[in-house]
């Protein structure tokens, strides 16, 4: 016992510091665990849980979902559920047994089998609700969607919740595949997945309660759109099986699954393919010819095999079931079939593989890759049509939830809403109609739409069943005669902060509005147009939230902006209609790049037309004055316009320095893409602004006072 102390206490201690040695985030969206610990945390508070995950169970911060939970004291985890290769992915350590108490957490742990997982009344029964954190590598072969679907069918037995918190996709949106048809090797619910789905493992979970049913709750991602590859994210990269070491090898490793009981081989992280028998130089001529998206071929000998070394050169482009259909179809034909399986247990392989005995048979009447795409073409086309009610995120818009995507079981007695739920939107049934996910990305006053993927129908859908409205309160009714006493509204403090963002929108101003969504802030953010193409979403965003928008100018160009009135006004104007085009809502509050009593402007006006006293400043306010707009200056600011070498201890201090006991500021912050400083002082900022005693509110054109700060 002696010996075994020191180690659990250094395992301990280990459990504590995140994977890299910080916690600092650099990703460009939000997971689903990150949103379960803020957003949405209510969902869980009091509740006993137990967790499916594994070594990719990390938020973007790279902390473990296991260790968040531990240091959450309103949450209670009680038992542990992990794939068949353990919770860090080396399998178990304690052989030829499923359970193990962990040495550290003192919870049981159950490490499920890949093939046949199962769930009983024993490890569910103690549970109120099970969260669900893997990451997927994007293919129905993958073991984690065998084991989700065994759990949810599990929750429908036992009347238990689950909780999938969405990670992305490794391989984007890509479709393709024959298939699995329904049989006894595959679960009902992954029965029409192609090799690869192209969704989320959130939507996945929603295709899977089509036939699971249950009641299911997905913590979907902010700020994803599909087609992020997964190096765009920002996210770390954890293998979620040892042999995938990285993005590229995930992707050659599902190619590779398409070969199973063939003679093919695979070395090089999967890079490279070949077998015995084959012609490396032949091999690659019928590869490169038929122009591979993202590939190319070279020919390469292994000892005696022939294959070809493949090079990706376009990520995003590179497909790994088409190409591993191809090679499988040209090792076939140069060697005679012999590289097909040659027994039963090989064939059972190749099948599983495939999902197809007619790619098969095709494969050894040596049919073309294009005949055997052709051959489940209309398959595919079939099921693109049946995922769309279960898409969540967008090809290019970014997603932002304001609430979880509930699914309810309508053959069962509605479960009690929680008193801390009892704000969430209504949840939609089960039955026999798919149920689309709520659009929580709308524009204010604009009917709701679906998610615009690729694949999605570009109407709202009328086939939505009847939404499942929360159980009525059983308080009983106040008297008739004595109506009941409400709180004093809470006193509003005089002292108002105005908090101000210039020159975004960029990543940073995702952090920004994440950071201000947290605390319940209202901000102002003066857009420069010129950055506007690309991230429309996120002024969406910024408007849905409450928050205010004025403009800064499309080009932010000094040069450009004052050498005289009509030009400052034409790149105003043109900054201020992408703006309207982005949001339907064209500003009438705008800061001057520079402010408003610059005089950096006296450098760059025509001296033709004016001189020291008669300014183009001075011109451009009187116009601006004419035309209706209202010029927003700040009287505190974080200092983050100097440079892009500041802390964000240096931004904190400025604002700490800069105020005393006004009644009303201005700060002026900015958000561009190398001020992440800025949002990393921001919680900090806020703190101090409201011991000091300030409320914080959204500037709007009808308050000219805060024009006059500065």
């Amino acid at each position: 016992m002696k010996r075994i102390l020191p180690i659990l206490i250094l395992a301990l201690f280990l459990t504590l510091i995140p994977p890299g040695g910080s916690s600092a985030n650099t990703s460009a969206i939000q997971l689903g665990s990150d949103l379960l610990f803020g957003q949405f945390h209510q969902m869980m508070e009091g509740k006993k849980v137990g967790l499916l995950t594994n070594q990719t169970g990390i938020n973007s911060n790279g902390i473990s979902t296991i260790d968040m939970l531990r240091r959450d004291r309103t949450v209670f985890l009680t038992t542990l559920f992990a794939p068949e290769t353990g919770l860090y992915g080396r399998g178990t350590d304690t052989a030829n047994t499923h359970m193990y108490t962990h040495p550290v957490y003192g919870v049981p742990v159950y490490n499920l089998s890949n093939s046949s997982p199962e769930f009983t009344a024993d490890m569910l029964e103690p549970l109120d609700l099970i969260l669900v954190d893997l990451q997927d590598t994007g293919s129905r072969h993958d073991s984690s969607l065998s084991i989700l679907h065994a759990l949810m069918a599990a929750s429908k037995q036992y009347g238990k919740q689950v909780v999938v918190l969405d990670r992305p996709n490794v391989l984007r949106g890509q479709v393709d595949g024959p298939p699995a048809q329904p049989d006894d090797s595959v679960p009902p619910g992954l029965a029409g997945l192609p090799i690869t789905h192209g969704m989320t493992i959130g939507e996945v979970a929603l295709y899977i309660q089509r036939k699971t049913e249950g009641t299911l709750a997905v913590i979907p991602m902010s700020g994803y759109t599909r087609s992020m590859t997964y190096s765009e994210t920002g996210l770390p990269w954890i293998p979620p099986l040892p042999a995938i070491t990285n993005e590229t090898a995930a992707k050659g490793y599902i190619a590779s699954k398409l070969a199973a009981g063939t003679a093919l081989t695979f070395a090089d992280d999967y890079n490279w393919i070949g077998g015995n028998g084959i012609d490396s130089y032949q091999y690659a001529d019928l590869l490169n010819g038929s122009l591979l998206p993202g590939v190319v071929f070279f020919p390469e000998n292994r000892d005696a095999a022939g294959g070809v070394k493949l090079r990706i050169i376009e990520p995003r482009l590179f497909n790994p079931v088409k190409t591993g259909i191809y090679a499988l179809a040209y090792a076939a034909q140069l060697t005679d079939g012999h590289i097909l399986p040659a027994n039963e247990e090989q064939t059972a392989l190749f099948a599983q593989a495939v999902d197809s005995d007619t790619v098969r048979q095709m494969l050894k009447q040596g049919a073309s890759p294009q005949e055997i795409e052709a051959s489940y073409e209309s398959q595919l086309e079939a099921f693109l049509a049946s995922r769309k009610p279960y898409l969540i995120y967008d090809d290019s818009k970014p997603y932002y939830p304001t609430k979880p995507i509930h699914i309810i079981d309508e053959s069962e007695e509605p479960p009690a809403v929680p008193d801390s739920a009892q704000s969430d939107p209504p949840t939609a049934p089960n039955n026999a109609t798919p149920v689309q996910p709520t659009d929580d990305n709308q524009q204010p006053g604009k009917p709701a739409t679906p998610a615009q993927n690729s694949d999605a129908p570009t109407t709202p859908t009328t086939q939505q069943p009847p939404l499942q409205t929360p159980p009525e309160s059983t308080s009983p009714p106040a008297e008739q005669n004595e109506p009941p006493t409400l709180p004093a509204p809470p006193a509003v403090s005089e002292k108002v902060a105005y908090l101000t963002f210039d020159d975004g929108p960029s990543p940073v101003t995702l952090q920004v509005l994440d950071i201000l969504q947290a605390h319940d802030v209202k901000a102002t953010f003066f857009v420069v147009g010129r950055n506007i193409p690309g991230n429309e979403a996120i002024l969406q965003r910024i408007l849905a939230e409450g928050h205010t928008i004025g403009g800064h100018t499309f080009s932010h160009d000094y040069q450009v902006l004052y050498r005289n009135k009509d030009a400052f006004f034409a790149d105003l104007e043109k900054g201020n209609e992408l703006i309207e085009q982005a949001t339907g809502i064209k500003p009438t509050i705008f800061r001057y790049p520079g402010g408003s009593s610059n005089t950096i402007s006296l450098t760059y006006q025509d001296p033709a037309h004016y001189n020291k006293q008669h300014t183009v400043m001075a011109e451009i306010k009187a116009e601006s004055d004419s035309r209706g707009y209202t010029f927003i200056d700040w009287n505190v600011t974080n200092g983050d316009g100097r440079s892009n070498t500041y802390t964000a201890s240096d931004a904190l201090a400025q604002v700490k320095q800069q105020v005393k006991e006004q009644k009303e500021i201005v700060v002026l912050m900015h958000d561009a893409a190398p001020k992440k400083a800025t949002a990393q002082s921001l919680e900090a900022v806020i703190v101090f602004l409201q011991e000091k005693g300030y409320r914080f509110a959204a500037i709007e054109a009808d308050k000219p006072t805060v024009a006059t700060v500065k």
